[in-house]
């Protein structure tokens, strides 16, 4: 449990707002707060369009209320806006916390009918190609306290949005009992062998990441062809989340390169460790910076070898050749040494690399970091608010 002064939270309720509960950093983030809340005693709903992890903060008494808040309709928006203030009133809530752009704006409306202190956290770069989008996305700055999940992210207000107003910038966390090589049992890697149908002798090459083009899946196709060996696998873990012509131009790409029985395609698994833990490298190709790296973190947590694009999160998160391998943005020949470089780590390499990736972490990113940073924003916006 996170040691808060309960002076100081025992009249804290939080409603956090997001557009789903599935897979991804952003529900991560608010399902880890959700716990850290509850076991601290403080009331706390959840309010999304729903997901296979609602059952996470259930388990921990938080609570869960659905709604479509996953629409952009300006109708949805409005009636959503609506909705919210009842749950405000119905749970007796004094913070209202936004993830992402469309709640935002429902919850931005009631936050300000109601007089409540709003808080969001930036969790990506969003588009901002136009006037229009830049206004739309303009609703995560409204609030009385914004959060940056990165410096990457920090700078990125700053320099995009011209932004003077004060920024939190919390890093996200890896949760160290679930990413630990001493948790994943013989049993869970037998388990992730057997799905995988790994021979004895193939290096694993793992790209963890939901099926869309800018995670790079291409760029790490057309790498591990050019590899000086034929026994490895590269093991794609993502939710398809419907994009079926995506994933079949990927399976394509792979026959085209006598690559097809060397490519696995998983669904999104809820057993990332074990498939980590049977890794000998975890890949991290997205074309966009990615606005933190959470993957990163993750494999750091497990001590795998790393090879990550050198943009975005993953400088924050990597120090070239000591916890992983930084490698030129979309660059296919340099990506191919690279990995041929982690894959070639001698058993003394390996192992410093292993710890110093896990040191780290435990240094500066696990969960209840980001938990105990993020529940003292509401607290002191909560006695701001207060006292003004």
């Amino acid at each position: 449990m996170i040691k808060l002064n309960k002076k100081n939270t025992k009249q804290i309720s939080v409603l956090q707002v997001l557009p789903h509960l599935n897979s991804g950093g952003l529900v991560s983030g608010a399902v880890e707060v959700s716990k850290a809340l509850s076991r601290s005693n403080i009331k706390n709903i959840v309010v999304s369009s729903g997901g296979y992890r609602e059952n996470e903060v259930i388990r921990e008494n938080g609570i869960i209320e659905k709604l479509p808040v996953h629409s952009k309709n300006v109708f949805r928006i409005f009636n959503n806006k609506k909705k919210l203030i009842e749950l405000i009133k119905k749970y007796d809530i004094n913070i209202i916390h936004a993830r992402s752009r469309a709640p935002a704006w429902s919850a931005y409306w009631a936050a300000r009918e109601l007089k409540i202190p709003f808080v969001t956290t930036f969790h990506g770069t969003y588009g901002i190609e136009s006037l229009i989008k830049k206004k739309y996305n303009c609703v995560m700055l409204k609030s009385n306290a914004v959060i940056a999940i990165s410096k990457f992210i920090e700078k990125h207000i700053k320099d995009k949005y011209k932004f003077k107003g004060k920024i939190h910038t919390i890093s996200r966390g890896v949760n160290t009992e679930i990413f630990s090589p001493e948790k994943v049992s013989s049993a869970r890697l037998i388990n992730a062998a057997k799905k995988i149908k790994t021979e004895g002798n193939d290096k694993i090459i793992l790209l963890p990441g939901r099926l869309t083009d800018w995670k790079g899946h291409r760029l790490a196709i057309k790498a591990v062809a050019k590899l000086s060996f034929n026994d490895f696998k590269l093991v794609i873990i993502g939710d398809s989340q419907g994009r079926t012509r995506y994933k079949n131009s990927l399976i394509e790409l792979s026959s085209s390169l006598n690559l097809h029985n060397r490519v696995i395609f998983l669904e999104h698994t809820r057993d990332l460790p074990a498939y980590m833990m049977l890794s000998d490298l975890v890949l991290s190709c997205s074309i966009k910076p990615e606005a933190f790296g959470r993957t990163t973190l993750e494999a750091q947590a497990m001590g795998r070898p790393l090879v990550a694009f050198n943009h975005g999160g993953s400088i924050e998160l990597i120090k070239n050749n000591e916890n992983g391998i930084l490698s030129e943005v979309a660059n296919i020949e340099k990506l191919a040494i690279n990995i041929e470089k982690g894959l070639n780590l001698s058993i003394r390499e390996r192992k410093k690399l292993a710890k110093k990736s896990i040191v780290n972490v435990q240094e500066k990113y696990r969960t209840e970091f980001m938990c105990k940073k993020t529940i003292n924003v509401y607290k002191n916006i909560l006695n701001t608010f207060a006292s003004s």
